[in-house]
């Protein structure tokens, strides 16, 4: 099952003129300690924590800039970065246990006004998307907010420990799909300062279908 996916991955890479390089443990290090210092940085204020406890806060720092130095070792250090901030938001809210209905009464109504969200998680990831999404061109952007936005959703079902009804054999993987942040994890390896949407839009939705599988 893996092979014509690696396959497929493969020729992509070629098409695009992808190469990679060895990269040595001192600049692993390097970036490790900058990306980890500009995650840590954004986090120090207690709104952007969302009332998550501080010991809590840095399991889930170090585990998320552990995951952007090896998984997307070709972005520049403030992508990176960007990213690692933006993950590690995805984290406290698969962590949360607050009921997310009570906020989202006119969160459609907010959201095509511009007006400000009555979620706390959503006012802090507001906040830093553009900086985040700045990186990106719109093709890509629009991915990354579609992809935030179904991943919300999918922890707001979650919330309710539903594991489906019977025979509902859909219902497992359009949950895993939905928050699984696939396009999101596609769309974020093509930067606008290395990539060209206009000329490898038909590339990058080929790996974000793959990246969803």
């Amino acid at each position: 099952m893996m092979e014509p996916y690696v396959t497929s991955l493969i020729r992509m890479l070629s098409q695009m003129g992808y190469t990679d390089v060895s990269y040595s443990s001192e600049e692993r290090e390097l970036n490790l300690r900058h990306v980890y210092l500009k995650t840590t940085a954004h986090f120090v204020q207690p709104s952007t924590r969302l009332g998550t406890d501080v010991k809590r806060m840095q399991a889930f720092i170090q585990t998320i800039v552990r995951m952007m130095v090896y998984s997307y070792p070709k972005l520049p250090l403030d992508v990176m970065s960007d990213l690692s901030i933006y993950y590690t938001y995805t984290v406290i809210l698969d962590d949360c246990k607050q009921r997310t209905a009570d906020t989202m009464q006119t969160f459609t109504v907010d959201l095509i006004h511009g007006s400000e969200q009555r979620h706390p998680w959503w006012q802090a990831v507001n906040q830093h998307l553009p900086s985040l999404l700045k990186h990106y061109g719109p093709f890509c952007s629009m991915t990354i907010f579609r992809s935030t936005l179904d991943f919300f959703q999918g922890c707001w079902i979650e919330e309710h420990e539903f594991q489906g009804f019977k025979n509902s054999h859909n219902y497992p993987e359009f949950l895993r799909r939905m928050n699984g942040l696939g396009h999101c994890v596609g769309a974020s390896l093509f930067p606008k300062q290395d990539f060209d949407e206009s000329k490898h839009i038909p590339e990058i939705s080929t790996v974000i279908a793959e990246m969803e599988q």
